[in-house]
């Protein structure tokens, strides 16, 4: 019975202590409220339009809220060209199926069903997503159980037989010291000014006196598909067709290209990745394990290994030696095989085609290239070594700047303008309300 009367004296101590907060604060509308010399009906009138009021205020808020997520960066371009140092493109070079060397060590290997060997080895140590001779009974059962990673090995071209010779902007270089091992999903491959090697690169930088800023000449013994991508990246299954090429021995391949850079202001690293819709090379996700560097084809290719371990609880012999421990065997490929569908390509937003769905952000860095001519001769009647030209065509003459257009700053004094405008308060208004209710020392007098 003793419950309900201290209830209702609290009730009435919180009312009276309410009453006084909104009777004694600087801000419109709860003073008026809070007054006694004012008609019932009126303070009717005057709540519905302060409600109102708030709507109106939070609906300001919240839209100006989602624009600064929405629209936080903003693209201008320059122009003043003249003191601009570019980075050549990063090159790299994957060998492609090397027949011959199949054929000397597949002769060795089994002289009597050559044919199904050679096509199994093929896709094997060059294995691109499928293994479609893996779908057959294995005819080779010391190969079929052995590991795939050092039997790819053992039809690769190391190094220092693969390159015969190189050149920058005509003068010779030592081609292993510049073409670093690079692991991708072609296996290793070996790329020029790339950030994702091991060790130390000095860059190629592009020469502005010149009437061809960068020119990389390459003369290989073998096979090889060539990619142009920026110094983050690595070539991936998925990478556009513009901006690669495959060149046969004995054939000519010339490549022009332009690049059109791109900076970013300082401010922009203090905007989270999600919201400005990029990441930079050193906010590489913690479930990136092969590549210190982000770029957006280290996310795909990291991506595709999850989803590989997901379907199939392997990963293909090719990747990155991080994991080694979760290679397939023999029916580990047909997995893959039998799963391309989804594994080889990259799912299109409002489609119901199957595919790969990455949540990869784009790299903040990554320059454009736009290549402007592909040319590839055939082989000579006499088959020999022919070098292949990378050329950046022009210097670049612009650049785009990624810059914060609205700051977290500039989403609080935006807030801060609405209420002020519509409650004529500010931040001391809130620390107003909180001593009224926290520390004021409470005396209240009946009315007479």
């Amino acid at each position: 019975m003793t419950v309900w009367p201290k209830l209702k004296e609290h009730t009435e101590l919180l009312y009276r202590r309410f009453k006084h907060t909104c009777g004694n604060l600087t801000v419109h509308g709860p003073s008026f409220l809070a007054r006694k010399d004012v008609h019932f009906v009126y303070k009717v009138i005057y709540f519905l339009i302060y409600v109102q009021i708030w709507i109106a205020a939070v609906a300001t808020i919240r839209r100006y809220y989602n624009h600064y997520q929405e629209n936080t960066i903003r693209f201008t371009t320059r122009t003043d060209y003249l003191e601009w140092n570019t980075t050549f493109a990063s090159v790299t070079v994957c060998e492609i199926a090397n027949v011959e060397k199949i054929w000397m060590i597949g002769n060795e290997v089994s002289n009597d069903n050559f044919e199904k060997f050679d096509r199994f080895i093929g896709d094997i140590a060059f294995f691109s997503g499928t293994c479609y001779t893996c779908l057959a009974t294995c005819d080779f059962k010391p190969i079929c159980s052995s590991d795939f990673t050092q039997t790819a090995s053992m039809f690769r071209t190391p190094c220092k037989d693969f390159f015969l010779s190189c050149k920058w902007n005509g003068r010779p270089i030592d081609c292993c010291k510049q073409f670093k091992p690079l692991a991708t999903e072609y296996g290793t491959c070996f790329s020029i000014n790339n950030k994702n090697v091991a060790g130390t690169q000095i860059p190629l930088v592009a020469t502005s006196n010149r009437r061809i800023p960068g020119e990389l000449e390459i003369t290989t013994s073998q096979d090889y598909e060539a990619f142009i991508h920026s110094p983050e990246d690595v070539p991936f299954w998925n990478m556009e067709y513009d901006r690669r090429i495959r060149i046969v021995y004995g054939s000519q391949a010339t490549v022009t290209f332009t690049i059109m850079d791109v900076v970013n202001e300082p401010e922009v690293s203090l905007i989270a990745p999600e919201t400005r819709q990029c990441r930079f090379s050193d906010e590489t996700p913690e479930n990136i394990l092969a590549f210190k560097h982000y770029s957006y084809s280290v996310c795909i290719t990291q991506c595709r290994i999850d989803a590989q371990l997901r379907m199939c609880n392997c990963t293909h012999h090719l990747s990155p030696i991080q994991f080694k421990d979760r290679v397939c065997d023999f029916e580990g490929l047909k997995c893959l095989t039998n799963n391309y569908k989804t594994l080889g390509k990259l799912k299109v937003p409002g489609t119901n085609e199957a595919g790969l769905v990455c949540n990869c952000l784009p790299s903040c860095i990554e320059p454009d290239y736009n290549v402007i001519s592909k040319k590839l001769s055939e082989p000579e009647k006499f088959l020999r070594a022919r070098p292949s030209s990378f050329i950046m065509g022009s210097r670049p003459y612009q650049r785009v700047t990624r810059q914060v257009a609205r700051t977290t700053l500039d989403l609080v004094v935006a807030m801060g303008n609405c209420f002020g405008l519509c409650f004529g308060g500010s931040l001391l208004s809130i620390a107003e309300v909180v001593y009224y209710l926290c520390f004021k020392r409470w005396k209240y007098v009946k009315d007479k």
